[in-house]
Formats: C-alpha cells, structure tokens, sequence
C-alpha cells in the first residue's frame, strides 16, 4: 500500500500530467478559436456556462466528496450514490431545457436557448461515472484518470475544431463539451473495477447529509460569487463585453485550474487519510503551498508586464481589451492560487461547516463588489473583484491554517522568498522590454525573447533567495518518502 508521501507525490505527478495535456489543449484552442469565431460566441458560451455551472453544483449534492474523505464506505452506500446521482442529473437535466427560455430571455440573447438544450445532454452523461472518479481519487490512483482526461481533451479539442473550421460556429464550442464528457464516462467505466449493484438504500444517504449538505450550500454561494460577473456584465455591457472579460479571467485563471486545483485534488485524499495528524498536514502543507507560489507567482507577475504583447502576439489585436483587465486579475491570480488550496484543509478535517460559513460571508462580498463596479463598467467590475479579493485574502486563511496548527505568519514567510524573486524578475522583464527588445519587428521572436529573459532571470533569483525549497521539491518529487 502507498505511503501518505508516496501517494501524494504521484497523485500530483499523474494529476500534473493530465492538466499540462489539457491546458495545453486548452492554449491551442484558445488561440485558433479565437480567430475562427467571433467575441460574442465565446460570450454566449459564457452565458451558458453560468447556468450550468450552478446546475451542476447539485448533480451529486456533495456525495462525491464525501466517497472520497469517509474513512470506511460500504457497497450499499456507493450503489445508494450511483443512483442517487443519475436521477438527480436527469431532473436537472429536464430542469435545464424547460427553463432554457427564461435563461435566453434574462440574458437578451436568444441563441442561450439552443445551447442550453445541448448542454443539458452532457450533465447524465457525467453523473453516470462520478463514483468510478471518486474511487479512483479516493485510493490515489491518478494514472488511469490522468489517460482518460488526457485523452477526453485531445479528442474533444480536435472536434471542436475540425466543427469550427467547417463553420459550425457556436456549436463547435458545445461540441467540445459534450464530447469531452463522453470520453471521459467511456473511459472511466472501462477502467474502474467497481460497478453498480442493487443494494441502494435511502438511508444510508442520512449519515452523510451533514457533510454534504454544507458543501453544497459552499458551492452554491461560490457559484454565485465566481458568476454574478457573467450574469451582471451579460445582461447590462453584452455578450462582446462578456467574451472579452471570460478571455481575461481564463487567462488569470489557468495557474488557479492547472496548478492549485491539481494540488487540491491530488492532496485530498491523501489529507483525509492523515486527518488525525493535524500537524503532519500542516507541515505538508507549507511545502505544497511554497512550491505552488514558486509557480504561479512569476506566471502571474510576468503576465502583468507583458500583457499586451502577450495578448496581441498570442490571440490577435482584436482582443487588445483584454490586456486593459490582465492589469487587475493578474495579481488576483496570484492571491487566489493560495486560497484556492485551503478547501482541502477544510473538507480533509470533515469541517465543512465551516467551509460554509465562511462561504456566506466571502461570497456575499465578492458579489457586493460586482455589483459596485458595474456601473463603471467592464473596467470597474474587474477593480472592484480586485479590491474585494485583496481583503478578504488575509482574513480567508485565519480558520484553515488553526485546523492544521498553522498561523498566519508562518505560511506568509515560507512564501516570502518566491514572491521576492518573481518580483525582481518582472522588474527585469519590464526593463529589457521597455530598452532593449523595442525595435524587434517580429512579434512571436519578441515575446520569445521576454519569456526567456524572465525564466533564466527568475531561475537566478530563486537560486540565490530559495536554494533550499528547490532542493526540497526536487527531493519532495523524487524521493517522496522522505517528505
């Protein structure tokens, strides 16, 4: 059986493998889409997305979670799940067509309709393999989850644009989706060695309501915190507006998805089996966290001084608009690859109350400033999501860090040195940029040339302030029994 080190470092590596794939795929999308499709498609898409992602947040009311941190399931209760999850999904699912009117109504763009019909194809679809995932991640067998995502986003990415280049327009967005979902289903059945029986029984879901039931109403304030900027900028700046905006904040959000969101998945598990050692967890996480900020903090800094050559070179000049908002998020990108982890902390400790609480009172606030800010608009929803993402930082991170026998302190001075060389490093950037690289006429050379001056010189930085945090990833990855 894998150590708690072992299982760690290889859920993270596996996990890794499968997000490099899929941002990978997600970049080469992103960059070709963009110039086969206009700003308003991607703003329909958006739109639809935020009716469905809330929908979402109740296709396995929190039961997945819970398969994965319950220290002991039975048959009975993970057949009771499996059922439980599909009928859910197919009242969501009728749920969603007869209310695709209204959505297209609420938003004024009556295209939401039809993709909302499509949309709603992919949520059974994806309910019928939710406890093959959730075991899997439950025993940190990342491998074969890694193939099958890997896989689902190759081969959705590869439809989408063939659909695009033959002028399905929107719908090769909603081709992408649904695809990626059947894959990923196939796949996950073809693997799994568990499967359904008839042993479901009603009450074995009572003992797990507590837990689930608070991390569902989590979801749902986070949910209305992470889209009320899609609904607001929808309906009263448009679905130019709204594309715009979605391009920006997935840019900010990629180091969040693709390297605090496969930390969080990886360490779940492997925390929930730990959860009796709060201070194990705790010195666990203050590794996690630093390698996390050694990543995303030069990514993030470097995006901020070189937005605009970045956007212009990489998606075109018609999204000049974007680097204008990459001013804001990207720092905001930075702040949430930290707390994106403390959910972990939370879920692994069985303190989803918690979790809740906290919810109601962050979320309240970030739709608070959404609200401020858009009547100066796209601009001032974007400040205003910074401001109020600057505030709460410090504050969101007291609770979790004293279920670990962590302060505050500790973690910010372990983070320290990283955020120092990428600093240093975006002041070279801006430098060279600004004296040296001015009269390159090639773009693509020019952007080249920019990241690869702030990589040697932040390696250099990170060499002479954190020699010895590279040594322990290095060691952490390689020899994870020593952890």
């Amino acid at each position: 059986m894998k150590t708690a080190s072992r299982a760690a470092a290889s859920g993270f590596i596996w996990s890794s493998l499968s997000q490099t794939v899929k941002m990978i795929s997600q970049a080469i999308g992103l960059i070709i889409l963009a110039r086969l499709l206009p700003a308003s498609d991607f703003g329909v898409v958006a739109m639809a997305t935020t009716v469905t992602g809330f929908i979402s947040l109740f296709r396995d009311f929190g039961t997945v979670a819970t398969v994965i941190q319950r220290p002991v399931i039975s048959p009975h209760l993970l057949d009771s799940v499996f059922f439980l999850n599909i009928a859910i999904s197919l009242g969501l699912a009728l749920g969603l067509i007869v209310l695709s009117p209204a959505a297209a109504w609420l938003f004024s763009e009556p295209r939401l309709s039809d993709v909302l019909w499509l949309f709603a194809l992919a949520l059974p679809i994806g309910a019928m393999s939710l406890v093959h995932q959730a075991l899997l991640e439950r025993s940190s067998d990342f491998r074969p989850l890694a193939i099958i995502e890997s896989i689902a986003a190759l081969f959705s990415l590869c439809a989408a644009l063939v659909a695009a280049s033959v002028g399905w327009g929107i719908y090769s967005l909603v081709t992408q989706t649904i695809l990626s979902a059947i894959v990923t289903t196939v796949g996950l059945w073809w693997c799994s060695s568990w499967s359904p029986g008839r042993a479901a029984r009603l009450y074995d879901m009572r003992e797990l309501f507590g837990f689930s039931s608070n991390l569902v109403g989590f979801n749902v304030f986070n949910y209305f915190a992470r889209n009320a900027d899609n609904i607001l900028i929808g309906r009263f700046l448009g679905a130019t507006d709204l594309g715009v905006y979605t391009m920006a904040y997935r840019l900010m959000l990629w180091p969040v998805q693709n390297i605090s969101g496969v930390v969080a998945r990886a360490l779940f598990p492997v925390f929930s089996r730990m959860q009796t050692d709060p201070e194990r967890v705790g010195s666990v996480y203050l590794k996690i966290t630093a390698a996390i900020i050694l990543i995303t903090a030069p990514l993030m800094l470097g995006l901020f001084v070189l937005r605009e050559p970045f956007v212009e070179t990489v998606l075109g000049a018609k999204w000049i608009p974007v680097a204008n908002l990459l001013e804001y998020l990207a720092p905001v990108g930075l702040l949430q690859s930290l707390s994106t982890t403390i959910g972990i902390l939370y879920l692994s400790k069985g303190r989803a109350d918690l979790l809740f609480r906290w919810g109601v009172f962050g979320c309240t606030t970030i739709v608070l400033s959404f609200f401020l800010g858009v009547k100066w608009g796209l601009e001032g929803v974007v400040i205003s999501y910074a401001v109020a993402t600057t505030v709460l930082f410090i504050p969101s991170l007291v609770i979790p860090l004293r279920l670990v026998e962590l302060t505050i302190g500790s973690l910010l001075v372990n983070l320290l040195p990283s955020v120092f060389a990428a600093v240093l490093m975006a002041v070279v950037v801006a430098f060279v940029n600004q004296n040296w690289l001015g009269l390159i006429a090639f773009p693509f050379f020019r952007l080249g040339m920019l990241i690869g001056v702030g990589v040697l010189s932040y390696g250099i930085f990170s060499y002479l302030f954190q020699r010895n945090l590279l040594k322990g990833i290095v060691r952490m990855l390689w020899h994870p029994n020593d952890m």
